[in-house]
């Protein structure tokens, strides 16, 4: 009797979702999308793997292309027109971001990333100098003295030949780099990769990654019954009492250095020589003021942890792929090999210099054309506060607007022949006409008044890294027999499975989490350059 009960009443539950949504529905008639099951939607077609519901994205998008889809009652409308993802980003009302992003908040708080409204215009207006010219320079040393530590540790990995997994290794480069610039300390994950700070923060992006894509994993109400919830909460703590404890040190630094200035007059005083290290992202919080006061350290920690997390996991994905990429292009890496030579000269060792970086005008192509095929970001997301017209279709209100951003980089009719990888694309003499081309046809960090705000930043270190691996090393396939020949990628979708042999098994599965990944790593060699 008791179960009968149950029965009828979650049939009640379903037919009153029904009725609610039936409104809605036919608002977003316009949209089309995979049939629906009533309760879970397209729930079920996503898969159980975050490859599989990239596969899902991508046929979507070739039958459909902007199309709907729904995960249980929640609406989402998947938008890869660019007229459409310019309204989108362009506006400056739709700036909240969709109920994925909740699972960030416990980690990291209101920052940039997760904030809306005057909270988040206030804090991009202070943040925004913390990129300007000459503290990128100064980041620049930094990036530099990272890089060539990591050169040192291919080398030592890639002798005889080794087959190793690149991505494994950029990431701890990458979290380096981001803890020195902003933190201002140095927590040496190259060396220690297994460090509780550097595991914490691996956990962490994995986590939110794959909870993404679980309805009952979304909310820690439903989450903390799940088994992994402990190591969830553990890795929490270490994350923030590391961070904390680093703004409390950096503050009493900036106190000493106080003092010494007040000192630097008597020339008896053993502070007179005291020298201030370069500038952080952290300083820059410090010293920073919103509404006529101090940031209190709650904000200072989340605009930090914020910092760290797109600074780091983005670049991973980024670099990751770059050197995949010139790893089967052999053609496309002798090219940027050569410009290499042109502008460093004889000793191709040496760190390249800011001009010098600004003047590799055929590896800015190829940057381009790397994350045009593999985004950091493969989407990203809107929440409608209100009813929206969006080029004369309706966006009801509570609906997820996901921009998918990868799609836009195989859209034929903006890019002829989308999987060959052709940097060429990106040449000044290839661009269409100012009347034919939209800003928004291609948009690797997002545009409009939401765009990324460490875009220089991330540019700065993806060709500080890559302009030092190329002058170090050949970079080739795990296999030689991988190469690409016809200078197309493995990865096929939608009409294009025709093309698509089975994957081998050091070519990456793609994932399409919250930045994209290959989930068996990014399989190559490295041969020294003598």
């Amino acid at each position: 009797m008791f179960l009968l009960l149950i029965l009828i009443m979650l049939l009640l539950l379903i037919v009153y979702k029904e009725i609610k949504y039936s409104g809605v529905r036919q608002q977003i008639a316009h949209t089309k999308g995979p049939p629906t099951l009533p309760f879970i939607g397209n729930a079920h077609q996503l898969g159980k793997t975050p490859t599989a519901a990239l596969h899902f994205m991508f046929n979507n998008f070739y039958k459909y292309g902007n199309f709907r889809a729904w995960i249980g009652y929640y609406l989402y409308v998947v938008i890869s027109e660019p007229k459409d993802v310019e309204y989108v980003l362009a506006s400056n009302e739709l700036i909240a971001k969709s109920d994925v992003y909740d699972m960030m908040h416990p980690w990291l708080g209101d920052g940039l990333l997760t904030s809306k409204g005057s909270k988040w215009h206030k804090h991009r207006k202070m943040i925004t100098p913390s990129f300007h010219f000459k503290i990128l320079q100064d980041f620049h040393e930094v990036m530099n003295a990272n890089s060539s530590k990591f050169m040192e540790k291919l080398r030592d990995i890639s002798r005889g030949d080794n087959i190793f997994d690149f991505q494994g290794m950029v990431n701890y480069l990458t979290l380096d780099v981001i803890c020195d610039t902003a933190m201002g300390v140095s927590i040496n994950a190259m060396d220690n990769p297994h460090t509780d700070f550097a595991k914490a923060v691996e956990f962490i992006c994995c986590n939110i990654n794959m909870r993404a894509f679980n309805p009952l994993k979304r909310k820690n109400f439903t989450y903390q019954f799940f088994p992994e919830f402990r190591q969830y909460c553990k890795t929490l703590q270490i994350l923030k009492e590391f961070t904390y404890d680093v703004i409390q040190k950096r503050m009493e630094l900036r106190k000493r250095e106080e003092e010494a200035k007040q000192e630097a007059n008597n020339p008896q005083s053993p502070e007179s020589d005291f020298k201030k290290p370069k500038m952080a992202f952290l300083d820059t919080l410090l010293s920073s003021t919103v509404d006529g006061r101090p940031l209190t350290i709650q904000e200072i920690y989340e605009e930090v942890s914020t910092f760290m997390f797109e600074g780091h996991d983005t670049t991973t994905s980024a670099l990751s792929f770059i050197t995949y990429l010139l790893s089967r292009h052999l053609g496309v890496q002798k090219k940027v090999y050569e410009e290499q030579k042109a502008i460093m000269g004889a000793d191709m060792k040496r760190s390249a210099t800011f001009q010098e970086l600004a003047d590799m005008k055929y590896l800015d192509m190829v940057i381009k054309e790397s994350l045009r095929l593999y985004p950091s970001v493969p989407m990203i997301g809107r929440h409608t506060d209100k009813e929206y017209s969006m080029n004369g279709k309706t966006l009801p209100i509570d609906t997820s607007a996901i921009i998918f951003i990868m799609a836009l980089g195989y859209n034929e009719k903006t890019f002829p022949d989308p999987y060959r990888f052709d940097p060429e694309r990106f040449a000044a003499t290839a661009k269409s006409s100012a009347e034919d081309h939209n800003p928004f046809d291609y948009v690797p960090f997002s545009a409009g008044p939401r765009n990324c705000i460490g875009q220089k930043f991330a540019q700065l270190e993806i060709k500080t890294v890559i302009s030092k691996i190329v002058r170090h090393f050949e970079i080739l396939p795990a296999l030689d027999e991988l190469e690409s020949k016809d200078g197309y990628v493995s990865n096929y979708f939608g009409p294009h499975r025709e093309k698509r042999s089975e994957l081998h098994k050091y070519d990456p599965n793609l994932a399409m989490v919250l930045t994209l990944k290959s989930d068996n790593g990014i399989m190559l060699r490295m041969r020294e350059r003598k």
